[in-house]
């Protein structure tokens, strides 16, 4: 499929020259994001959008086509389709909806469309969907035009708004992104294709999914369970209440299965599960970000009570365990702060005021990590006018003693940002709330004990 995500020519039939139309925002869309190959905008009417030369169709072209989107209504699609496949087009995004959602006049529709595709050899991600993005091929098809940031993590979603919250959420995170991929109502490419594809691409380091309900659950959670060892797999599944499972079913076409017995088969396939989309993107940036822990036993430094108590209830929560410093981490840090300091030693460690300076802060995050009980360091810092963030005394301790760093920066997004870039270089992954930061944590722990798991059999 590396054709259809990195095509050297693209189509665009249905394009538009009204800016309010999707049309015009498909052509809109790969100069947006600096698409370098041929775009062939196709309307029997216009002759030239955005500075583009129009073909009156998809045949007047006359030049090899990687990739056509189709903007068209549901029934000139199916057309499209064919049109596509006579000329030896290699992918189609269909994008249209009144298909398989729409009930059983939709579903005799959408077979005609996938039987087109089959006969032809034409790969068809949709219909009803919102298209694909890879950012390393400087390609955006989908109808709202981005230029998203470069990265390691893809991510597959069954619904476009649900995928465009993960894009943005990752936008505000400082996740870059490889793949984003609209499955929409998975006529042609299903889940368990994609996911096979991710799980080979090189771009890709960690597989993120958005699945509201799949028909072809056995084959997404057996690749799965192949590529676990290579890279991992976060998915949010909703659908678990009844009027969810209705929603599913007029949205995408396929009434949700028993949201327990998919969850218990992600876990039993070395699948990660999560409960929102925010926590989607905050482990799946841990993931793309950090090495892993060699166990799940977790040390806490803070400054500041509250946000280490919300992270203690969250990681034992998934999982995790939070032991007690040992005798001579302690002595090590009454060196750094004081005999009888005014705080209880103990794990999580709050050190108060005596904490505020970057470089004691570091001389501490240094003790709790040369602590043996601990596999990995979860670091708590406020940001102040007068004090900076301990960002590389963080960065040098996690270089030093080669345990991972999560570190939770309560802060607003502005105030964090350059030094989540100097932690991210490090391989520290950067959160402002202790939930996501927590969240995060356990995902390293989780997948690092998949790994182990797996790895044994």
């Amino acid at each position: 499929m590396d054709e259809f995500f990195n095509p050297k020519s693209i189509a665009i039939i249905g394009a538009s020259p009204t800016p309010d139309k999707v049309g015009f925002n498909f052509v809109d869309a790969p100069l947006t994001s600096g698409f370098k190959g041929d775009i062939y905008p196709v309307h029997p009417r216009a002759s030239d959008i955005l500075g583009l030369k129009v073909y009156p169709s998809i045949e007047d072209i006359g030049k090899p086509i990687d990739l056509a989107v189709i903007a068209l209504n549901q029934y000139a699609s199916v057309d499209a389709v064919e049109a596509c496949g006579r000329l030896g087009v290699k992918g189609v995004v269909a994008v249209a909806g009144g298909f398989k959602e729409m009930g059983e006049e939709g579903e005799k529709l959408q077979a005609r469309l996938v039987e087109a595709g089959r006969r032809y050899g034409v790969k068809i991600l949709g219909p009803n969907t919102l298209g694909m993005i890879n950012t390393h091929a400087d390609l955006c098809s989908v109808f709202y035009p981005l230029k998203l940031r470069k990265g390691g993590a893809s991510i597959l979603s069954q619904s476009g708004g649900a995928g465009l919250s993960l894009m943005h959420t990752a936008a505000d995170e400082g996740l870059g992104l490889s793949k984003w991929i609209g499955v929409g109502n998975r006529g042609g490419l299903e889940f368990a294709d994609l996911l096979q594809y991710l799980s080979y691409d090189d771009r890709t380091k960690v597989i993120g999914a958005f699945m509201e309900s799949t028909e072809d659950a056995r084959s997404f959670v057996e690749i799965a369970g192949q590529a676990v060892l290579e890279k991992p797999i976060v998915v949010y599944k909703v659908g678990e209440s009844e009027l969810a499972k209705y929603s599913a079913l007029t949205h995408t076409g396929t009434l949700a299965g028993p949201h327990k017995l998919a969850l218990d088969a992600f876990g039993q396939f070395g699948i990660l599960s999560v409960h929102s989309c925010h926590e989607l993107v905050s482990v799946c940036k841990a993931l793309a970000t950090s090495s892993l822990p060699r166990g799940k036993r977790v040390g806490i430094l803070t400054h500041t009570a509250g946000p280490s108590i919300i992270i203690v209830d969250e990681l034992v929560r998934r999982g995790c365990h939070i032991p007690p410093l040992q005798d001579a981490t302690v002595r090590k840090v009454e060196e750094i702060i004081g005999k009888n300091p005014p705080v209880v030693l103990k794990n999580p460690m709050d050190v108060a005021g005596l904490g505020f300076a970057a470089e004691p802060y570091g001389q501490l995050a240094e003790a709790m990590l040369s602590d043996p009980s601990f596999d990995i360091l979860i670091a708590v810092y406020c940001l102040h006018k007068n004090w900076r963030f301990p960002s590389a005394e963080l960065v040098a301790a996690r270089a030093k003693y080669g345990k991972p760093i999560v570190a939770c920066y309560v802060s607003d997004i502005e105030g964090v940002k350059g030094d989540r870039e100097i932690l991210s270089a490090g391989g520290i992954p950067t959160y402002t709330l202790p939930e996501a930061t927590a969240q995060a944590a356990a995902g390293l722990v989780n997948y690092a004990m998949i790994r182990q798991k797996w790895g044994s059999r």
